[in-house]
Order: structure tokens, then C-alpha cells, then sequence
């Protein structure tokens, strides 16, 4: 096993840190295309808006976004639930 170095990737960073800061958690994945994301579906949820192409996560949506990652936490039932929003889903 070897070191992954994330200190040139920030969106690399936000999705090990999601990994790491909730093992141990129920979590629920969906992965649905980009067009289908609304901001009003997400308006308490953490949201990520990432360009995988460059490294950077952003604070809102902008030209150049290929992945948007909304992250819910149902404390009542103890879950996590996380929306990947992308292009091409299959």
C-alpha cells in the first residue's frame, strides 16, 4: 500500500475525507446525472461543487463543475446519505 498524496487535488481531499470522517456509518449512494441537480433539493445539505479536471472545489455552481456531491445526515436514523451528481451516468 502507498501514501496518497492529496495536497495538489482538493476534490480527491473532499471525497477521502467523506470516506474517512464517516466509516463506521450507514451510508446511503446515489448517483444520478448532473442535469438532474436542484439546488432547492439540497438547501440543508453540505454540497461540493468539484471540476475533476483541475483539482479545485468550489462554494457554488460554475462553468467548468463535473461533479457535485451533496451530503445529508439523517441524525434521527443514524445515516448518511450522499447524492454524486455527474455527467454520463450509465
Amino acid at each position: 500500500m502507498h501514501r496518497v498524496d492529496v495536497k495538489k487535488d482538493k476534490a480527491l481531499a473532499i471525497i477521502m475525507g467523506l470516506a474517512y470522517g464517516y466509516r463506521g456509518v450507514p451510508l446511503e449512494f446515489q448517483v444520478l446525472s448532473l442535469e438532474e441537480f436542484s439546488e432547492e433539493k439540497h438547501e440543508e445539505d453540505r454540497v461540493y461543487y468539484i471540476n475533476r479536471k483541475s483539482g479545485e472545489v468550489y462554494e457554488c455552481l460554475k462553468e467548468g463543475i463535473t461533479h457535485i456531491c451533496a451530503l445529508r445526515e439523517d441524525k434521527i436514523n443514524g445515516k448518511v446519505m450522499l447524492f454524486i451528481y455527474k455527467n454520463k451516468v450509465k
